[in-house]
């Protein structure tokens, strides 16, 4: 059994969890005796661990990362992320888009936190500095993307070189997608924080379902004193002074409505400290159609597998809404059953075979448009599904106007062949996205977030949120970098207003 009794208890060990319980245990101390403080870090999945070699990785590791698929038990597509240590950071493509200035602005702006660029920058320059962050070497760039470059460019486009969280990275491209790096070159929290969070005396507690928050009700409030947790068959509680929720966009709030907080229509259990926004308010970059394109001659000579090409940013409104950016790759070496399936290889037979055989996916490349800073909404009904709602015009008008943009420069680039825009925009209550955040979003208003923007709940004592559900909107880019930084600038002042 293990301990039962902690200072703080931080639930989930994926992007946010490692991060605030390395922090914390580092440069917190009990404000009442000075004492350091007890930390446990709890995750539902397994610990593969292994001493942080990157670029060599842990036999452990190296036997597990490779090829996992959505289908692999320890990753879950509708939550969006991954059932152990180290969670999304694990499968994660590594590309870094960290907040743009204008990200920053809508995050004051959607709930009045004084989250700024000022105030992120010692944050930032932390994650950039522990995760590698780097724009990709000349040696991996392609010629298709050189082309690219070149073009957009010319007409009048301000492409830039993609960035990435890698570290003695040989750039076999096998990590695309949510496949794992058997090597531990692509950055996470598994060969970053989590070493630090246990040389500074943290306990791990893997393989441990977190099933409530134990919150008691004090009038229309509440304080949290622990968590009900099961383990190998058991289930034993912890008590803790402060409880820290970091289970992703989807497991967060879940775990509040469990926990009897949440919004009053919720039906899965009895809610006893109300907050309506919770499960609500989720941004992110909905699924638009990219435009994809053949070529005469290959993009790429097939001898690295590069897997960052070029970004770029259009705006028509000075305020960044609908702001599209557009990913470029072109000749990436693919895997088999990607290669196999694209769209412009020939019917099955000798002529597949021999497109295979001549890596003909070298001279295919695409131009994807994501749409950020729509007006929808996705927000989880009285079951806990998710649905997507809104005025969605701004949406589908940007989706086709990107679409034009890519199938402009994929003409001028000499594509041979190039896929349909002229394909629908559907978007409705199914509509998936990525990069989603802001569940349980912070803000200065009591009425219409959930935590502060200290990150204390507005509703719940000693109980505090962060991971992407606090996000108020989505960044430009993906959601990683943006949401460990947003952790260590929150670890900051959860020491600074608690543990000092």
């Amino acid at each position: 059994m293990p301990e039962t009794n902690y200072d703080v208890a931080i639930v989930g060990a994926g992007f946010s969890g490692p991060i605030l319980a390395a922090k914390i245990a580092e440069k917190g101390v009990n404000p009442r005796n000075g004492n350091r403080l007890k930390v446990a870090l709890i995750e539902a999945g397994p610990y593969l661990k292994g001493t942080p070699r990157p670029g060599y990785g842990s036999p452990v590791r190296r036997q597990r990362f490779t090829n996992l698929e959505s289908s692999n038990p320890v990753y879950h597509w509708e939550s969006g992320g991954a059932k152990m240590v180290g969670g999304t950071s694990l499968h994660w493509t590594a590309q870094s888009f960290l907040p743009f200035p204008i990200d920053y602005i809508h995050w004051q702006k959607e709930t009045g936190v004084d989250w700024t660029q000022e105030n992120f920058k010692e944050a930032v320059a932390e994650i950039r500095r522990v995760f590698n962050i780097h724009q990709y070497p000349d040696e991996v760039d392609t010629r298709g993307n050189q082309l690219f470059y070149d073009v957009a460019k010319g007409m009048g486009h301000d492409p830039h070189r993609q960035s990435g969280s890698r570290q003695n990275c040989i750039y076999c491209g096998f990590c695309s997608g949510r496949r794992m790096c058997k090597y531990d070159s692509r950055s996470s929290t598994l060969g970053t924080y989590i070493p630090a969070a246990e040389e500074h005396g943290v306990d791990i507690l893997p393989d441990t379902y977190v099933e409530k928050i134990v919150i008691e009700q004090k009038g229309e409030r509440g304080v949290a004193r622990g968590l009900i947790c099961q383990s190998a068959g058991s289930t034993y509680q912890i008590t803790a002074d402060h409880v820290i929720a970091c289970c992703g966009y989807t497991r967060t709030p879940w775990l509040l409505m469990r926990s009897g907080y949440g919004p009053p229509e919720w039906r899965g259990n009895p809610i006893t400290v109300r907050n309506s926004n919770i499960g609500k308010h989720i941004d992110g970059h909905p699924g638009v159609p990219g435009v994809s394109a053949l070529f005469d001659e290959p993009m790429g000579d097939g001898e690295v597998g590069s897997i960052g090409g070029y970004y770029m940013i259009h705006d028509d409104r000075a305020d960044g809404e609908g702001r599209l950016l557009f990913r470029a790759n072109f000749g990436d070496d693919r895997m088999p059953d990607m290669a196999a399936l694209n769209t412009f290889a020939p019917e099955f037979g000798r002529k597949h075979k021999q497109y295979m055989q001549t890596k003909g996916i070298l001279r295919t490349g695409s131009l994807r448009p994501s749409v950020g800073k729509g007006s929808g909404r996705w927000a989880m009904d009285p079951d806990g599904k998710i649905f997507y709602g809104g005025d969605h015009s701004l949406t589908i008008r940007r989706s086709k106007e990107g679409m034009a943009i890519a199938r402009e420069v994929l003409e001028k680039m000499g594509a041979r062949k190039i896929t349909s825009i002229d394909i629908p925009v559907r978007i409705n209550e199914a509509t998936r996205g990525s990069h989603r955040v802001g569940s349980c979003r912070a803000g200065a208003d009591p009425k219409t977030s959930v935590v502060n923007p200290h990150f204390e709940s507005h509703d719940v004592d000693n109980l505090f949120v962060c991971d992407a559900s606090v996000i108020p909107r989505v960044t430009t880019g993906n959601s990683g970098t943006p949401q460990a930084s947003l952790t260590v600038f929150a670890a900051a002042r959860i020491i600074d207003r608690r543990f000092s």
